[in-house]
């Protein structure tokens, strides 16, 4: 029998966790030659003294790993990686976070040279249940729960003891037949990642089978790209963003801050975190938000106002 690699797909909504235990697992492979396929390099942004090398579609870490941008075709990157010189051991496939795990699955199980090892959901136990009830996007994150075979419960940490047994009994409701696994900051247990402890997560012929069906129609989701046209006030902008609108649900980008230095800002609900990154060329956040929420535009337009730096002039700073 042929060989085939093993792929994990990890997925779960905007915000929930994904890339960080992402992060956490390109940075202690141990020895394994991993390969982590993303949508974004950017979102990952791992840790510089890893990397051995890196072009426009790939990066090498010096532990054994690459990271891999999947661009407009899942397919062709997965025939990339049966085509290297040694290929990876494993595989772990981030999502989109709007997109449903299940149909994910089901191209990369059955892909040449692959098989399915495991569905992983990451859930933001302060946040999915919110998520879940909500008119616009709550089916999709139904879905997505319903698809997993583990769920990562992360961001514990923000919440009691009692609110954490309320959310793990709420999710047994959802899919009583998932691992749930706490975590906290990325921290996943690399066996689960990989599906390879004795109690098999799935077998090479899995796929999940629950989905949206096709003659439904998924959430509606609008973004909008905010480029300042100068500096920003890295407090001014922190305040900004936790005021913006409930329907916002999810930024992130890279800026420049008033000294000249990079800003990685990420934001989902009422958190948000903002800390040091390479200055980029082209400063830019994005605002994603679901259904008929907030106009993007005005909330583009706040931001320019408030959060980016006056020039002594009294005009905004075009750097």
């Amino acid at each position: 029998m042929t060989w085939r690699i093993p792929i994990t797909v990890i997925s779960g909504y905007l915000g929930a966790g994904k890339t960080t235990i992402l992060n956490r697992a390109l940075a202690g492979a141990g020895g394994r030659r991993l390969a982590v396929l993303v949508n974004d390099f950017g979102a990952v942004n791992i840790d510089a003294g890893l990397i051995d090398w890196a072009d426009d579609t790939i990066i090498a870490l010096n532990n054994g790993c690459v990271c891999c941008s999947i661009g407009d075709d899942l397919g062709e990157a997965l025939s990339a990686l049966t085509a290297q010189a040694v290929p990876p051991e494993a595989v772990l496939l981030e999502t989109s976070g709007v997109s449903e795990p299940a149909r994910i699955a089901r191209l990369a199980g059955h892909w040449p040279g692959f098989e399915l090892d495991a569905v992983i959901v990451a859930a933001d136990a302060e946040s999915v249940r919110d998520r879940a009830s909500d008119k616009f996007v709550g089916r999709l994150v139904q879905s997505q729960l319903r698809s997993a075979e583990v769920i990562a419960l992360t961001k514990t940490d923000r919440i009691d003891v009692d609110a954490k047994d309320q959310i793990g009994r709420w999710l047994r409701q959802q899919n009583d037949d998932a691992r749930i696994v706490e975590t906290v900051m990325g921290a996943f247990p690399f066996d689960l990642l990989r599906g390879s402890n004795s109690d098999r997560l799935s077998r090479p012929d899995r796929v999940p089978a629950v989905a949206i069906s096709d003659t439904e129609h998924g959430p509606h989701f609008e973004s909008v790209a905010w480029q300042p046209a100068g500096r920003v006030d890295a407090e001014r902008l922190r305040h900004c963003l936790l005021m913006l609108p409930a329907g916002v649900a999810r930024v992130k980008g890279v800026l420049i801050d008033a000294n000249g230095d990079g800003l990685l800002v990420q934001g989902v609900g009422r958190h948000v975190s903002i800390s040091c990154a390479a200055a980029p060329e082209t400063p830019c956040l994005i605002l994603i938000a679901a259904g008929d929420g907030p106009d993007l535009a005005s909330v583009r337009a706040m931001l320019e106002e408030h959060a980016t730096v006056p020039s002594p002039n009294g005009n905004r700073d075009s750097r």
